[in-house]
């Protein structure tokens, strides 16, 4: 495959990277404006992380166009050690300040499908996206997260497997062995929105639906930290915030407004509403991605 492929799908996922940490408010999280509220993290760290994960997703593109007559099942064992090297990358690129772990692993098994599906010559369709990304990791709830139930212990644990280990809530392993449910739910609510509400910027309705993922989205961060009280406070608090409007009424919005200050106060940060957003903007972005067989965008 052209190079110039895989390049710009490495782009776009950065790009969505970028887009969804970019919006304003964001309730808890890191924007332009705000730290993060957890750790007061700031903006251009988040920058640095998201620009790190480039060349981790030159090489998921790359496995996946280069092995698209091999068993789905087969290549996660090429993408597991490009992913870990990913992770390694952006922690040096941060500081070690963020690992960006569950943005990675979404965004990273979209571009290998992305770059499976081109080779293959087969349209980037939300629903093909969704089926080929979840073909390379089929069963790996079982492999990786039913073992922790006989094996507890929090050395070295992840958010996912302590949120796992305590509540069942299996996170992105879940949400990419179901063929992507919620990102599939989030690009078609962004896009629903586009339509119906043209007139708001595209910061605007993805702030609106950051909100939407928040009572939907089972985040393993909220509940490795805070508990289940805490993922269902978020829950409630983005349901109240949903009836008042959200960011579509003036009223809305002042309850965005409330929701985020009160997150700040408590030290709430979603973050893993973000990895939901940011791998719906990357399904979208490469649904109207029109390659000519040079590799270079019409």
């Amino acid at each position: 495959m052209n190079n110039i492929f895989i390049f710009n799908i490495a782009r776009l996922a950065v790009s969505s990277v970028l887009n969804a940490i970019a919006i304003h408010p964001r309730p808890g999280l890191v924007t332009p404006l705000e730290k993060d509220a957890l750790d007061g993290t700031e903006f251009p760290v988040f920058l640095d992380g998201a620009m790190g994960m480039f060349p981790c997703l030159v090489n998921c593109a790359s496995v996946g166009s280069e092995t698209e007559e091999m068993n789905p099942e087969d290549v996660m064992t090429l993408l597991r050690p490009v992913g870990q090297q990913g992770e390694r990358d952006i922690l040096q690129a941060t500081r070690g300040r963020l690992g960006f772990r569950g943005t990675l692993f979404l965004t990273g098994l979209l571009a290998a499908a992305a770059g499976r599906l081109i080779a293959q010559r087969r349209n980037l369709t939300p629903m093909a996206l969704g089926l080929t990304g979840a073909s390379f990791v089929q069963g790996i709830s079982e492999r990786e997260l039913w073992p922790l139930e006989n094996n507890s212990g929090d050395e070295d644990r992840t958010a996912g497997e302590r949120a796992y280990i305590l509540y069942g809530i299996d996170g992105c392993r879940g949400e990419a062995e179901r063929r992507f449910p919620l990102t599939l739910r989030t690009a078609g609510l962004l896009q629903n929105l586009e339509g119906t509400h043209g007139h708001l910027s595209l910061r605007e309705r993805a702030a609106h639906v950051l909100i939407h993922i928040m009572v939907w989205n089972a985040d393993t961060s909220l509940a490795a930290r805070g508990g289940i009280d805490e993922l269902l406070r978020v829950q409630e608090a983005a349901r109240n915030t949903l009836a008042a409007g959200g960011m579509l009424t003036p009223s809305g919005r002042e309850a965005v407004n409330a929701m985020d200050r009160e997150f700040r106060r408590q030290g709430i940060s979603p973050r893993g509403s973000t990895v939901i957003l940011s791998a719906a903007f990357f399904i979208l972005a490469l649904g109207e991605m029109c390659l000519t067989r040079s590799g270079q965008e019409e």
